[in-house]
Order: structure tokens, then sequence, then C-alpha cells
């Protein structure tokens, strides 16, 4: 196993909803299904390596700090405006600017999770890029509905 991330594209009313105390954000994810039609979020292990990327090409994105947390450890929420406006820059940012700052070497020295970067070589900057392009998708699709993301970290 490991810490994870995804993404999951729900209306800003459900969000606003979880966002209110313990018990309504426990009784909405017991009860939230994601529509099958909606692009998967899921970054797997990747989370911390885009972090990086992205913090070393200067994007301005944080997947980290934007999202306000629910009174549930392990979730966040992005209220519809800070997706519409995360989504403008990852559409603004081709991976391949991002891959001007892989450095395998430097991400494992300094411990970028899950210190796969040597070991894995061209497989894991793929690995990246594969979980870019769902980050990227995630982002512009739930912006183009107006809706909120839920962030799972854990």
């Amino acid at each position: 196993m490991g810490v994870i991330m995804s993404f999951t594209r729900v209306s800003a009313a459900d969000l606003e909803l979880a966002m209110k105390h313990k018990d309504c954000a426990e009784e909405f994810l017991d009860g939230f299904t994601p529509l099958e039609t909606d692009p998967d979020g899921y970054l797997d292990k990747s989370w911390a390596g885009l972090k990086y990327l992205l913090e070393a090409a200067d994007t301005g994105i944080d997947l980290f700090f934007t999202a306000t947390p629910l009174p549930i450890e392990g979730y966040s929420g992005w209220d519809p405006a800070d997706v519409a406006h995360t989504a403008e820059l990852l559409s603004k940012t081709p991976f391949d600017k991002l891959a001007e700052h892989y450095d395998p070497v430097e991400m494992d020295t300094i411990g970028v999770y899950p210190r796969i970067w040597i070991r894995d070589g061209n497989d894991s900057l793929s690995y990246l890029r594969d979980n870019y392009a769902s980050l990227v998708e995630v982002f512009v699709h739930a912006a183009r509905h107006r809706s909120g993301l839920l962030q799972s970290f854990g």
C-alpha cells in the first residue's frame, strides 16, 4: 500500500454540506458515489513527484494548501473557484515543461516519495506523465461543470 491521493468531482452544495462538521462529512462520504462518466482523478503515489515538478517549474499550483480540510482526516475540499483557477493553470502547463525539471537523482536524494526515481528510470517519468494527464483532466472536467473537488490523501 502506501500514501495515495485522488480527486473526485462533487457539487458545490455537497461540498459545502461535507465541510460543515464531522457528522455531515461522514454521512456524505458514506453515501457518496462518483459519477461513472467523470474522469478518474486517482494519482496513486505520484502526488509527491508531481508536487516536486510543479514547484520546480514555478507553476503556482499547490495540491496541498489550496484545499480546505474537511472535518474528517485525510479529506479536503476544493471549492469551484479554486478548481477553476487551478484548471486554468494546469491547462497552460504542458507536461513537457514539467519534465524539464525531472531529476531522478535529486528526487531520490531529497526523499521525494515513493523513492522510485532512479530505480525505475524513464518508467517513473512516464508514470508522472500519465498521472499528470489524469490530474489535468479531472480539474478541467470539474471546472467545466462548475463543481468542487473532494481530495482524498492518505
